[in-house]
């Protein structure tokens, strides 16, 4: 620590206690603003060219694949890249953070040292005092408080989700976010027992490790809609989503430096559905029966179908409720004037198909596009 009678660390050449010692806050403003630097060194500097670059690219793409339509392109690439640089290659950031500790003041290093092991944490804001959020994990017993802010105005009973890194510099079980917490209102905490049991249909628990290695299905349960809240997947779909989230974060953790020729990739034939998924084929079994039933005609069907298999190949979408994506072709294609009979609602139609009126239109307008 800076003694009174220091040259002020500032530079000025006066006494600290001349300087930025006359206010009890001149050496944590130093210290605030030199944190600040070593973050946005590592955010700006953080992954380097070559394959650490292809592997962000990677998970980027993995991330769009299976939150576009439930988050904004720009919120999923943030929250894509929070998860590669602090915790899939946390090596990265202890790295920096070591590299970063000679020659800074002693305050630094204290929460250098604290910031080298980010978590995901998962917790209820139960209180605020004193310029403090109190924080109650939601898997455990920990409690955490964190400095208030503007940009998080949520009352009591709120869930608050992200990475986070601890902030001993005022209290010792403090933290701060990296950038950004995800916050669920109080009367949508159901998504505590969606985790949960989403957790105990792989056999594990649901705590700190597992939000980390599962958190890209953690955010699809996090942001799917309201309406949407009580279409779990059954046992069978929660293994494939695991198995995809495994598969990404393997993929993503590897060296995949690109190779100087590929293969051309072979296209399966258009009336071959056995690289779909399961959940995938179901959708078009049950679509071909449903405009049977209505009298579609065999060329018609076939297109409708072909719209489907491409955006299945295209997107590769995991499917919860076939009726959903059923329900939004039918609208887009009546839209486009491809279904005979009497016209329908968007309420009708997923009445019929046994989904909400929202899950009907957001397929329709994945639809609206591809339909000729």
């Amino acid at each position: 620590m800076v003694k009174r009678n220091d040259p002020c660390p500032c530079g000025s050449g006066k006494k600290y206690k001349k300087c930025h010692g006359r206010s009890e806050s001149g050496i944590h403003l130093l210290a605030e603003q030199e944190l600040k630097r070593i973050m946005a060194d590592y955010i700006g500097n953080t992954p380097a060219p070559g394959p650490d670059r292809t592997e962000l690219s990677l998970l980027v793409k993995t991330w769009m694949s299976r939150l576009g339509g439930l988050m904004k392109a720009g919120a999923i690439e943030g929250a894509a890249y929070e998860h590669y640089a602090f915790n899939i290659r946390r090596d990265l950031w202890q790295r920096h953070l070591e590299q970063s500790v000679p020659g800074a003041r002693e305050e630094v290093k204290r929460v250098l040292e604290a910031w080298n092991q980010p978590f995901v944490m998962f917790a209820e804001l139960i209180g605020k005092a004193d310029g403090f959020l109190f924080l109650k994990d939601v898997f455990g017993d920990k409690k955490w408080a964190m400095a208030e802010n503007e940009r998080i105005t949520a009352p009591e009973g709120t869930l608050l989700f992200g990475t986070v890194l601890a902030d001993p510099r005022v209290r010792e079980e403090a933290i701060q976010p990296v950038s950004t917490l995800y916050s669920i209102p109080s009367q949508n905490d159901d998504v505590i027992d969606r985790v949960r049991e989403y957790a105990a249909s792989l056999g594990e628990k649901a705590d700190e490790a597992f939000l980390e290695s599962r958190l890209l299905e953690i955010f699809a349960i996090l942001h799917t809609p309201v309406e949407e809240a009580g279409e779990l997947p059954d046992a069978g779909e929660k293994r494939e989503l695991a198995g995809r989230s495994e598969k990404a974060a393997e993929e993503a953790a590897a060296d995949t430096e690109a190779p100087e020729a590929v293969e051309p990739v072979q296209t399966p034939d258009d009336g071959d559905i056995e690289d779909l998924t399961d959940g995938q084929r179901n959708t078009i079994d049950m679509l071909m029966s449903e405009l049977a039933s209505d009298g579609q005609d065999s060329n018609s069907s076939e297109n409708l179908k072909q719209s489907v298999i491409r955006y299945f190949r295209e997107e590769n979408p995991i499917v919860r409720k076939p009726g959903g994506i059923v329900a939004g072709l039918y609208l887009a294609a009546q839209e486009a004037s491809l279904l005979p009979g009497e016209p329908f609602t968007s309420k009708e139609v997923a009445k019929r198909f046994g989904v909400s009126e929202g899950t009907a239109q957001k397929y329709a307008a994945v639809f609206f596009g591809r339909l000729k």
